[in-house]
């Protein structure tokens, strides 16, 4: 299994600025996940990885659902939590890079088929952004590649003084 580079160009956190669908025929989808949507990247120097994004425009749930851990969520109609769950995307676990291409190994996940599972994203670095690729989709009827692109949070520390 490849290392980690000694000059990692992935380490840190990234925050996510667009994800774009690029299909098959030429056609491209600016708004793929929605118009702003909103997330974080973030790879340590322990081989650990995690990913969590939504689109920007999601309808909050009825009610007062605090959390997942509490009885109310149940009580939610299943239609508001399926889409609560189709806009909302997150896994984590190790990661290995390989040239321009960086290997997720999915320990959890929202989605619970990809634990266990490798995601492959070749990536290309631009000043303080980094672009992520996924190879073309094969389960959907219209086949597609998803470029997601990442600009590098400042290590600054903000202090309120």
């Amino acid at each position: 299994m490849p290392s980690l580079p000694e000059n990692n160009p992935l380490l840190g956190t990234w925050k996510l600025i667009s994800i774009t669908a690029i299909f098959s025929d030429g056609k491209v989808n600016k708004e793929a996940f929605g118009e702003n949507p909103i997330g974080y990247i973030t790879y340590t120097h322990e081989s650990k990885m995690m990913v969590i994004f939504s689109r920007s425009d999601r309808t909050l749930l009825p009610g007062n659902a605090p959390s997942p851990l509490t009885d109310f969520i149940h009580s939610i109609p299943v239609e508001e939590r399926a889409i609560a769950f189709t806009t909302f995307n997150a896994y984590a676990g190790s990661y290995t890079i390989d040239g321009n291409t960086v290997t997720h190994h999915v320990e959890i996940a929202s989605i619970p088929n990809r634990v266990g599972k490798s995601l492959t994203r070749t990536f290309s670095l631009n000043n303080n952004q980094v672009t992520l690729k996924t190879p073309q989709s094969k389960s959907d009827k219209h086949p597609k590649i998803f470029e997601l692109v990442w600009e590098k949070v400042s290590n600054s520390i903000k202090s309120d003084r």
